[in-house]
């Protein structure tokens, strides 16, 4: 039977509801991107980076600093290394390995690849990232400005809090990835795609101090972006995912028993040898397959005809590559590595406060285009020196030879059977004490304890607990147990040393080297440093006597010990300055006064001062030095300083000493020639600061003099058959001993160059015992010898081996041996005014 129709069937929304259920449909399936839409709408023009910085991207560059040839790199300053290079100095390997891995279709788009978004939208990012290299620069600016804007917001005392909440870092990643695209495509307006992909790899970091990828050739190959084979870009490239997961030197040195303690939540010693060579070499492996997966899509970029390929991969190279180990060739980057450590930190504090420099207004002398000053850790500046670096390196090999293999064993052999070691038995316990405290009280540890709280007892006693430290020695650093209190004794009982060597006719430092180790004795030697000079100063005061005519080099005197007149500052008389001969020689017999200067002897000298004046004579010297830039103090100037009793430092003393080469003129030491900005725009330019400190013949006869100290004085060493000797060439010199035999001296001058050298422990009562050891013709004139021996030997350095230059129409009369026997007389008066003696 027939069913019964039950008519039409009921339609299941209206057309109105059909209508709505569209809208909200394509609403709905809209939104995505009118919030896009909003989102990078709204974005606050103040959150993103103005024009102008991207026109001119802020590279945090480190300042490199360059020897005299203009090219030879000694160092950098920086907080974060970074160096730029250009596109054309990249090696192709490079570029086509971060464009086959990072961004295929680099060269297709404008800033924004949407095929690879709509990509990792359906695969939910299973199948690669969707940022493109611009995009991915993009964020490292936008990086750089929000760092920028904190580290402002600090400094005003303003609190920085990041977004708390997952919602809350949701949306703040969302604002950062709508910013990105905007500076992405006004990057790609304004920068071709090199050099766009230049600064992408000029600002990425690579770690272990290698910002960019100039530095992390050099850290991880030592060599040139230029010069970087197919799989060692790939490595490179392959860090760019994420440097620290798929970086190929952690492995070696991170400390797994620590590490996997921590992931576990048990202690160290839990954690057995099976588990941490496991971690290690998974560790090891990681980096090893990310390279090969880099080298795996630049194949299929070349075999897919990828034109933006410098470089095709072919598949036997693939199976070649692929199969080779990961080899890396390590550098360590530090501040303190690397030729003339002393020099570069001398230099920073040099060059940081001239860029501070003021007018008289208060402004800047230097400063950078948006009326900031200049920063040595951020600005790229090229700051190029007077250093040679040969002699740098010959220099650093003197010295080091020197105390490694000669003095510092014969100076342990002579502090072994000390009492109380490694200080003089001269010295009572209270005095050993009392250096040791003050050692104690400068130190890093003492200051750390005591900003912790501990009272002073308490930080005495874990100086004297044994602890594990890592020690300075002349074999290598050694690991050992002992007290932070004996580890000061240990330090002490080393040789330190300095050098410097000066161009006296230009004032040019040529070589600096401040102390043995700067890791573990980082105090300078060369300008810091200030001891006693003993003997180095009396060509002083021989060209003073020469220059007020009581004195010629020729002039033969009575060879007894003399006495200087004193007075009090009233004028009346205060007694007799009467010094001795320190080999107790002056007894009788005569001598002449060049004698008196090659062989050292105390006695010549004081009568030259007792010639001068008790008050003229110290005035007459001092008004000299201070000509050459050095700074006594009043106490200083007495009788008694023309046997060195002042502190001064080699900076100084050699500087000084340059003059009596460079016929009377003084020229300032100077260390720097231009600075350059990043640019290479010139903001700096070195002039040479130069005055007549003395007659030039006065000069000349000075240095004929001291000539005689190396031809048959107490330089004479530096002639005979030593390995440091040998030394024909013509040299004028002098050596310096002070009392007890704390310091040893020897300034070497030559035609060309002007050279000093200081040795002596930290503190003056660790000493040799005898003069024989502790003198400076045994202790720095060999340094200066070694040295010497092989900048002449150094075809690049081509140093003058010819005689000194005299003044013309000099009188070489004033060597003549007159025999006249001057006796003691008052022929210059005592009360003299030193400002009416022509220098």
């Amino acid at each position: 039977m027939a069913q019964k129709s039950k008519g039409p069937a009921k339609e299941s929304f209206s057309p109105k509801q059909h209508k709505r259920a569209t809208i909200a449909y394509w609403l709905l399936a809209t939104f995505p991107l009118y919030f896009i839409g909003a989102l990078l709408l709204f974005q606050s023009e103040d959150n993103l980076p103005p024009v102008a910085m991207l026109d001119n991207p802020p590279e945090l560059l480190a300042s490199v600093i360059i020897a005299d040839d203009g090219e030879t790199e000694l160092g950098r300053y920086w907080k974060i290394n970074r160096t730029s290079v250009e596109y054309r100095k990249i090696s192709p390997n490079v570029t086509d390995a971060l464009i086959a891995t990072e961004d295929e279709r680099f060269h297709e788009h404008s800033g924004v690849d949407f095929r690879a978004i709509g990509r990792a939208i359906i695969n939910v990012g299973g199948a690669g990232g969707a940022s493109t290299i611009t995009q991915q620069l993009a964020k490292q600016l936008y990086t750089l400005q929000l760092r920028d804007r904190m580290e402002l917001a600090r400094a005003n005392g303003e609190d920085v809090e990041a977004s708390s909440g997952r919602i809350g870092r949701m949306w703040t990643r969302l604002n950062e990835k709508a910013r990105e695209n905007i500076i992405a495509t006004r990057l790609e307006a304004r920068f071709t795609k090199e050099e766009i992909i230049t600064m992408y790899l000029n600002q990425f970091d690579f770690l272990y101090n290698a910002v960019g990828i100039s530095n992390a050739s050099k850290v991880y190959f030592n060599k040139k972006p230029s010069s970087l084979s197919k799989e060692e870009a790939a490595m490179l490239v392959g860090m760019c995912k994420n440097p620290a997961l798929y970086n190929p030197y952690t492995f070696k040195i991170k400390n797994y028993r620590l590490s996997l303690a921590r992931n576990k939540g048990v202690e160290p010693s839990a954690i057995t040898a099976a588990e941490i060579s496991e971690a290690r070499s998974a560790d090891s492996l990681r980096a090893l397959t990310r390279r090969n997966q880099v080298l795996m899509q630049w194949l299929k970029n070349s075999d897919e005809g990828n034109e933006a390929l410098r470089q095709k991969l072919t598949q036997a190279e693939y199976d070649l590559l692929s199969k080779k180990p990961l080899i890396t060739n390590y550098q360590v980057v530090d501040h303190k590595r690397g030729i003339a450590p002393y020099f570069r930190e001398s230099l920073r504090n040099e060059v940081t406060e001239l860029l501070q420099t003021k007018n008289a207004d208060g402004s800047l002398v230097y400063k950078r285009e948006d009326g900031l000053p200049y920063d040595i850790y951020r600005d790229g500046l090229r700051i190029y020196t007077t250093l040679n670096a040969d002699m740098q390196a010959h220099a650093e090999y003197a010295l080091e030879r020197h105390l490694k293999d000669e003095m510092q064993p014969l100076f342990d052999k002579n502090n072994k059977s000390a009492k109380n070691w490694p200080f003089s038995n001269s010295l009572t316990d209270d005095e050993v004490n009392s250096i040791l405290t003050s050692s104690m009280r400068r130190s890093d540890r003492y200051r750390m304890l005591s900003d912790a709280g501990l009272s002073e007892d308490e930080i005495r006693k874990n100086f004297n607990e044994p602890t594990q430290m890592r020690v300075f020695s002349w074999k290598g650093e050694r690991d050992t147990i002992m007290t932070p209190m004996d580890s000061m004794r240990y330090y002490k009982s080393f040789l330190q040393a300095g050098l410097i060597s000066i161009e006296p006719s230009t004032g040019f430092i040529k070589a600096w080297v401040g102390g043995a180790n700067i890791d573990h004795f980082a105090y300078d030697h060369v300008k810091l440093g200030k001891r006693q000079v003993g003997s180095t100063i009396k060509p002083f005061v021989y060209a003073s006597g020469i220059t007020m005519n009581v004195v010629k080099p020729g002039l033969v005197i009575p060879n007894i010990n003399y006495c200087v007149e004193l007075y009090d500052p009233s004028g009346n008389p205060d007694g007799q300055w009467c010094p001795r001969n320190s080999d107790g020689s002056g007894k009788g017999g005569t001598v002449s006064i060049q004698k008196g200067l090659a062989m050292s002897m105390n006695n010549v000298v004081v009568y030259v001062m007792k010639q001068m004046g008790a008050l003229a004579g110290p005035k007459t010297v001092a008004k000299l030095m201070r000509d050459m830039d050095i700074e006594l103090q009043d106490r200083d100037i007495v009788p008694a300083m023309c046997l060195g009793s002042m502190d001064l430092s080699l900076y100084e003393l050699v500087g000084a000493q340059s003059t009596f080469v460079n016929k009377g003129i003084f020229n300032k030491p100077t260390s720097i020639l231009r600075i350059e900005d990043r640019s290479g725009h010139v903001i700096y330019s070195a002039k040479t600061v130069s005055k007549e400190a003395l007659n030039e013949n006065v000069a000349y006869t000075v240095l004929k003099m001291m000539k005689g100290v190396i031809q048959g004085g107490t330089g004479s060493r530096l002639r005979g058959g030593a390995a440091y000797g040998g030394i024909a060439y013509p040299t004028a010199g002098k050596t310096g001993t002070t009392q007890n035999n704390s310091d040893g001296w020897f300034v070497g001058l030559t035609p060309d160059l002007a050279t000093g050298v200081w040795v002596g422990a930290e503190d003056r009562g660790v000493r040799f015992r005898s003069t024989d050891l502790g003198q400076g013709a045994r202790t720095a004139l060999p340094i200066y010898g070694y040295y010497m021996n092989k900048v002449y030997k150094d075809p690049k350095i081509a140093i003058s081996t010819t005689d000194f230059e005299a003044p013309r129409n000099y009188d070489n009369s004033v060597f003549n041996l007159t025999g006249e026997i001057i006796e003691i007389s008052d022929s210059i008066p005592e009360a003299v005014d030193v400002n009416d003696i022509q220098m």
